[in-house]
């Protein structure tokens, strides 16, 4: 037990004052986890939003000490309940924060949760069923002191991930304690301890048991680190030269894509570097690129957006955006022989901004990283991103709704029923207006209408 480096207003007066509350009632309190480990690393600069308590008080003595209506029985199966603190914030939102009980596990057969909860009365004992030694350190803010007692402090200092006790018990205890030690390493710029490290190859088994939601949210954290790459390195197996991709835990995140990197000579330390690249909203469209040089990429649309669904229980919107990215064809654009303005025009009308945006993004960043190989792909395709948003910013006309008669319009002047003609000619009209953007006027529209239904007998009224 020491002094905490910190100062003690670090800890927000809601939380100090609901441990005084459990104090009082004759409870040990203690917050734990992910803010004290954040405070010790950075007692200046407080990034925690969630500060979380533990205590020894049972379940239903929460309840009783802060009464129903401000709480809610989030776990408390599990010990855990939700107390709803008036927050100091001044925002008039109440801060939620989780309280639960010291407790002993036992039984892991669905590799996440404990198959028996004990309630118990001892920190040390609480705290040593926790997954790593920078998230097993208590503070107690009535004395102000701390209770690390397996050296988190030091691994902190050490800037080291190490599990707390046996690594093959914590893992086998909770699978996705693996995937969670790899996101601490990107996002803390930390080391994962030799013994820890070693103990993944035995674990993946448990992986396996892990839901897919919890394994896309734990990817989705590791891409907003910094430097992502010092997290997805832990997914390969080192080897001598290089990487044994299929061996590591990227082989049961995502199979397809291990295969797809330990096919290509180099592909694994360039995917690693690209990710690392490119802007946060990309990354995970990065992480999947390599999928670009497999077959996978020649599937049905329609199954690759469930497979997607299968690995990464990701929103329809997102499954779609990356399987048209993942499929978008690489644009035969050369310097020696740049498009035409229409042919440039068309390539945007095709293809919708933000996708084109991310595809320029995304191929760019890889073609550097092949480096004198990719320089004149490269020059190319700068070029023309660089045409793209010189000709967007001009807003032309690019889809029918864009022109300047509507169907209606054209129905009532021509005398055209409604049905498949009118589509065939809008869509006429918009290859018309691609050409030349100026021919967007009604009086042009309707003269060329006009002269589309006089050649062409499948649009006669």
């Amino acid at each position: 037990m020491s002094a905490a480096p910190f100062p003690p207003d670090s800890i927000p007066p809601e939380v100090a004052s609901l441990c005084r509350r459990l104090g009082q009632a004759g409870h040990a309190a203690y917050v734990v986890g992910g803010a004290v480990r954040d405070l010790l690393r950075s007692p200046t600069q407080v990034t925690a939003k969630d500060f979380d308590v533990a205590t020894s008080a049972l379940p239903e003595e929460v309840v009783r000490i802060f009464s129903a209506k401000r709480t809610i029985p989030t776990g408390i199966a599990h010990g855990t309940v939700t107390v709803l603190c008036e927050a100091s914030s001044g925002d008039g939102k109440p801060r939620h924060v989780e309280v639960t009980t010291f407790r002993g596990e036992t039984g892991y057969s669905d590799g996440r949760r404990p198959d028996r909860v004990e309630f118990i009365t001892d920190l040390v004992e609480d705290l040593r069923r926790r997954d790593f030694t920078i998230n097993a350190i208590a503070y107690d803010p009535q004395d102000q002191r701390l209770h690390d007692p397996f050296d988190g402090r030091g691994d902190l200092a050490r800037q080291t991930i190490r599990a707390v006790g046996d690594p093959a018990q914590r893992f086998a205890e909770d699978g996705l304690r693996l995937l969670r030690g790899v996101r601490f390493a990107a996002q803390l710029g930390f080391v994962i301890d030799p013994a820890t490290r070693a103990a993944f190859q035995g674990a993946l088994p448990t992986l396996r048991k892990v839901s897919r939601e919890r394994v896309r949210d734990e990817l989705l954290k590791l891409l907003a680190a910094p430097k992502p790459s010092l997290g997805l390195a832990h997914l390969l197996e080192p080897a001598a030269g290089g990487w044994d991709v299929q061996r590591g835990l990227l082989g049961v995140v995502i199979p397809e894509l291990a295969t797809a990197l330990a096919d290509a000579s180099g592909a694994a330390e360039r995917w690693l570097q690209h990710v690392d690249m490119v802007p946060v909203a990309t990354r995970l469209a990065a992480l999947l690129w390599p999928l670009r040089l497999t077959e996978v990429a020649t599937w049905n649309a329609r199954r690759y957006i469930d497979r997607l669904d299968e690995l990464l229980k990701l929103t329809t919107q997102q499954r779609q955006h990356l399987a048209a990215l993942l499929a978008f064809p690489s644009p035969d654009y050369q310097i020696e022989s740049p498009w035409s303005q229409p042919r440039l025009r068309r390539f945007l009308a095709e293809h919708p901004p933000q996708l084109s945006d991310d595809f320029f993004t995304l191929q760019l960043a890889e073609l550097q990283l092949l480096g004198d190989a990719g320089a004149a792909r490269h020059a190319a395709l700068t070029q023309l991103r660089e045409r793209c948003a010189s000709e967007r910013a001009k807003n032309p006309p690019l889809h029918a709704a864009d022109l300047a008669v509507t169907g209606k319009v054209l129905m009532a002047t021509l005398g055209i029923k409604p049905g498949p003609a009118i589509g065939l000619l809008l869509r006429h009209l918009l290859e018309y207006v691609l050409d030349e953007p100026a021919r967007n006027q009604p009086e042009d529209l309707l003269a060329e209408a006009g002269r589309f239904v006089a050649a062409s007998p499948t649009t006669e009224p």
